[in-house]
């Protein structure tokens, strides 16, 4: 095939932008094939994915993908550079010949024209003096920019959720040293943080504020997915509090400062604020300049799943398919012998891959706070075959 389209997705919930970016994406592109990958049941800030992975995987199979990879818990849960650099270096080795995603721009310069001045000295220099100023790295970053370029709009720009992606999509292809082509989808009314819905198309953040208040989702989804039982967000997120809450009251003060990301004395936030009333109160409180609330709820993962600190740095990722249609089983038939062997469809026969070890726990535990128990079960049945 001579065009293979790598996508990346999170999906917390599928919606009309979703849509609307894949069809955008293969206009442009013309594929022969397309490939998707997707977080799991967790996403990249932490957050409790309303739909299963599973369930994820046959949205995208009835909507044009022809075959879907799964980026894994340990390469998902992270920041943004690991986020990237995992998802790309996964699509890559899987032989994708053109990468799209989304972004707040479509002037492809305009990004590396940002990203270049994010690669110099002078930006880590000031990265660090507002990082000891005790802000996030995010805001450190923005605040860099701002000074850097005397440009409110270009801070602006950078500070841009999938603009910040795209820079670190850009970078991870840097440092493969790849030659995967690059087409840029500019992202349409919504932005990503924004909390009210206001046309067809909205933002996954509206959608999962609509959804904890008990409201209908449905004229921002695809009319095929009118069904989907989402799940309770306050019921999980409670029930996720209540593991937490469990798990410090039984941990050493040592035993915590061992989980990745519990750095500088945050384990005292923790255990101060452990009765709040709910998960969303805790981490209000927990939150600091530096330690934002995505860095929060990744940390919470961190600390059920037990991931340790010499688990960094999280260049975690594993050629594992979820699911595809016959046109993806095809082109993997005609994959090289050594990618084909070191593809993982089934958790079957790799549970020495700790990769594998980590993804496995983290379906048990979205399907405990889920309520479906036995949810990890579908480990050893996928991958998922549209059209047969």
């Amino acid at each position: 095939m001579n065009k293979v389209l790598g996508l990346i997705l999170e999906l917390n919930p599928f919606h009309n932008g979703h849509v609307f970016f894949i069809q955008e994406a293969k206009k442009k592109v013309e594929p022969d094939l397309t490939v998707a990958i997707i977080t799991t049941n967790f996403s990249m800030r932490g957050d409790i994915q309303v739909i299963d992975k599973f369930r994820k995987t046959k949205m995208l199979l009835k909507n044009e993908v022809d075959i879907v990879l799964e980026l894994p818990y340990l390469g998902a849960v992270s920041s943004a550079d690991y986020f990237a650099f995992n998802s790309v270096k996964t699509l890559t080795d899987f032989k994708i010949t053109d990468l799209a995603f989304g972004a707040e721009t479509s002037d492809l310069n305009e990004l590396n024209y940002l990203r270049s001045i994010s690669k110099s000295d002078d930006f880590n220099f000031l990265i660090k003096s507002y990082m000891d100023k005790g802000f996030s790295y995010g805001t450190s970053s923005v605040k860099a920019i701002q000074s850097i370029t005397n440009d409110a709009k270009k801070a602006e720009m950078f500070s841009l959720p999938n603009n910040t992606l795209a820079i670190q999509y850009l970078n991870a292809l840097d440092k493969l040293n790849s030659k995967v082509r690059v087409t840029l989808v500019e992202r349409v009314y919504n932005n990503y943080y924004d909390e009210e819905a206001s046309c067809d198309i909205a933002s996954a953040t509206s959608l999962r504020k609509l959804l904890s208040n008990g409201a209908s989702i449905e004229q921002y989804i695809p009319k095929d997915f009118s069904n989907i039982n989402y799940i309770n967000i306050e019921k999980s997120e409670m029930c996720l509090y209540k593991l937490i809450q469990y798990k410090l009251s039984l941990s050493k003060k040592d035993e915590l400062t061992n989980i990745l990301g519990m750095n500088e004395g945050i384990e005292n936030r923790l255990l101060n604020f452990i009765n709040e009333i709910d998960y969303s109160a805790f981490i209000n409180n927990i939150e600091t300049k530096r330690y934002t609330k995505s860095y929060l709820k990744r940390l919470m993962i961190h600390l059920l799943l037990d991931t340790k600190k010499d688990l960094a740095p999280q260049y975690y990722n594993y050629l594992r398919v979820l699911g595809m249609n016959n046109k993806g089983k095809i082109f993997i038939s005609k994959l090289k012998k050594d990618i084909k062997k070191s593809i993982i469809t089934s958790f079957k026969n790799h549970e020495d891959n700790l990769i594998v070890q980590y993804e496995l726990l983290a379906t048990k535990l979205y399907g405990i706070i889920t309520d479906k128990n036995d949810l990890y079960l579908n480990e050893y049945k996928i991958p998922i075959i549209l059209g047969e």
